[in-house]
């Protein structure tokens, strides 16, 4: 049985769904705002419920999920 990997978003993904850029989640990051988690290559990797809570968190406007649309 193959597990599917529950972290399928990156940071261009989380950059859109907030409307900000990367140098601004790098900050947010760097100020301890989120500790995102990392893959073997050391992106940072977010699983759909993690993006949720990101967006709840930091964005104004709040979660604009229909952009993950099927």
């Amino acid at each position: 049985m193959i597990l599917e990997n529950p972290y399928k978003y990156k940071t261009p993904d989380l950059c859109k769904l907030l409307g900000v850029t990367r140098m601004t989640l790098y900050t947010w990051e760097q100020k301890g705002m989120f500790s995102p988690p990392r893959n073997t290559a050391g992106d940072r990797v977010f699983t759909q419920k993690q993006m949720t809570e990101i967006a709840y968190a930091f964005s104004p406007m709040g979660p604009r999920m229909w952009i993950f649309k099927s």
